[in-house]
Protein backbone atom coordinates (compact mmCIF):
# COMPACT_ATOMS: atom_id res chain seq x y z
CA UNK A 1 0.00 0.00 0.00
CA UNK A 2 1.55 3.34 -1.15
CA UNK A 3 2.37 6.38 1.87
CA UNK A 4 -0.21 9.22 1.25
CA UNK A 5 3.03 11.38 1.52
CA UNK A 6 5.95 11.13 -0.65
CA UNK A 7 8.49 12.16 1.97
CA UNK A 8 8.67 12.24 5.98
CA UNK A 9 11.60 14.44 7.86
CA UNK A 10 12.65 14.66 11.78
CA UNK A 11 13.17 18.47 12.67
CA UNK A 12 16.57 18.38 15.23
CA UNK A 13 15.78 21.37 17.09
CA UNK A 14 19.21 21.68 19.03
CA UNK A 15 21.70 21.01 15.75
CA UNK A 16 18.65 23.07 13.30
CA UNK A 17 18.99 20.09 11.27
CA UNK A 18 15.91 18.91 9.09
CA UNK A 19 16.39 15.52 8.28
CA UNK A 20 14.24 13.77 5.25
CA UNK A 21 13.69 10.22 3.76
CA UNK A 22 12.13 10.58 0.36
CA UNK A 23 9.70 7.29 0.06
CA UNK A 24 9.18 6.92 -3.53
CA UNK A 25 11.11 6.24 -6.21
CA UNK A 26 9.18 8.86 -8.39
CA UNK A 27 11.41 11.80 -7.70
CA UNK A 28 9.62 14.08 -10.41
CA UNK A 29 8.56 17.07 -8.59
CA UNK A 30 9.34 15.89 -4.84
CA UNK A 31 12.64 17.40 -4.26
CA UNK A 32 11.24 21.14 -5.79
CA UNK A 33 8.43 20.34 -3.21
CA UNK A 34 10.93 19.47 -0.24
CA UNK A 35 13.16 22.54 -1.19
CA UNK A 36 10.28 25.26 -1.21
CA UNK A 37 8.73 23.39 1.85
CA UNK A 38 11.86 24.14 4.07
CA UNK A 39 12.98 27.35 2.50
CA UNK A 40 9.49 28.35 3.67
CA UNK A 41 8.94 26.83 7.15
CA UNK A 42 12.46 26.44 8.11
CA UNK A 43 15.06 28.82 6.58
CA UNK A 44 17.19 28.69 9.72
CA UNK A 45 17.84 25.20 8.96
CA UNK A 46 19.95 22.93 7.36
CA UNK A 47 18.46 20.01 5.70
CA UNK A 48 20.01 16.73 5.09
CA UNK A 49 18.47 13.90 2.87
CA UNK A 50 18.81 10.25 4.13
CA UNK A 51 18.29 6.79 3.60
CA UNK A 52 15.23 5.20 5.49
CA UNK A 53 17.87 3.20 7.76
CA UNK A 54 19.61 6.50 8.42
CA UNK A 55 16.54 8.39 8.78
CA UNK A 56 15.10 5.63 11.38
CA UNK A 57 18.59 5.38 13.67
CA UNK A 58 18.65 9.49 13.77
CA UNK A 59 15.02 9.77 14.52
CA UNK A 60 15.79 7.02 17.28
CA UNK A 61 19.37 8.16 18.17
CA UNK A 62 17.35 11.73 19.03
CA UNK A 63 14.55 10.47 20.69
CA UNK A 64 15.96 7.50 23.30
CA UNK A 65 17.41 10.52 25.96
CA UNK A 66 13.82 12.13 25.94
CA UNK A 67 12.44 9.15 27.31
Amino acid sequence: MNSPTNWEFFKQDQDKIIWVHICTEDLDGIAISINNWWKRRYPNYKIRVVSKNEFEQIKNATELPQQ
